[in-house]
């Protein structure tokens, strides 16, 4: 692992400038080194590290800034507070024998933040987020409270003539054009898939902490025993497609700083393996 000065010294450039990197998003930081005195040290990968042209990234940040994709540069201060909030949570919950159970719900809540993100790592983080609420949910049931969120079919639907017209005087193809919504009654729709939309939510509500996660029904029906007898409710839905998924909201640029993904997958499944994360 490498430190800021350690980079720096390493490609004889600036710790400011390592830290433009890190801002950009072109470095991920691995972990953090926290000291006695509540500072804090990033470390990087040597292999990312390795893989990277930092003088090329460097030239990029310098000469157009204003057109780079990454979320914009986070403020230290930010960071700092955002770690001693983490400390504070560690510190309240330290006497509480749900300890473990409330520090799991914190880094889930992450990992789906840090899922919402990386649409192509996704895949991957879904199936820890399932394998860790299944694991929480049966060795804590009276902890997660389970309610059975009914959603619509997932339906085909076939064009008709009018709406062929539209969509090729719109220079959309028919694809296009349904997963946009503006087919019209008199167009056919045939469900494909039962409740596609459904979900489970899994609530926690403990002293003064309260978390919420989702798991598409096919995922959690494949362990979840007592579907029928869960509470029921109507999904509130807007449009009907695949982002129906897409709850919560992606992880922030300070978050990514203070609770590195690798850090947060490492602690999950560290509390599959173990129990203690």
């Amino acid at each position: 692992m490498l430190t800021v000065s350690q980079i720096a010294e390493r490609f004889n450039i600036s710790n400011r400038q390592v830290h433009n990197l890190v801002e950009r998003g072109y470095l991920n930081v691995t972990h953090l080194y926290r000291n006695n005195n509540q500072g804090v040290t990033y470390l990087f990968s040597e292999e990312e590290i390795a893989d990277l042209d930092i003088y090329s990234l460097l030239a990029e940040i310098q000469g157009a800034p204003a057109h780079r994709k990454s979320r914009p540069g986070s403020n230290f201060k930010q960071v700092i507070g955002a770690v001693r909030h983490f400390d504070r949570f560690l510190e309240n919950i330290s006497d509480y024998p749900e300890d473990i159970f409330l520090r799991c719900c914190f880094y889930l809540f992450h990992l789906n933040h840090y899922a919402k993100t990386y649409q192509e790592n996704s895949s991957h983080l879904y199936r820890l987020k399932n394998r860790v609420l299944e694991k929480m949910y049966l060795e804590n049931p009276s902890l997660l409270a389970a309610r059975y969120l009914i959603g619509p079919d997932r339906y085909r639907v076939w064009l008709c003539d009018d709406c062929k017209d539209s969509a090729e005087s719109s220079g959309l193809s028919y694809a296009a054009y349904i997963k946009n919504e503006y087919f019209c009654p008199k167009c056919s729709l045939h469900s494909v898939d039962k409740e596609y939309y459904s979900l489970i939510e899994f609530r926690v509500r403990l002293a003064e902490y309260k978390f919420t996660f989702h798991l598409p029904l096919t995922s959690a029906e494949r362990w979840l025993e007592n579907l029928a007898d869960l509470p029921q409710s109507t999904r509130k839905t807007g449009s009907y497609n695949d982002r129906m998924y897409m709850y919560g909201r992606p992880i922030t640029p300070i978050e990514e700083q203070v609770f590195p993904i690798n850090m947060i997958i490492n602690k999950l499944e560290n509390y599959l393996a173990t129990g203690k994360c």
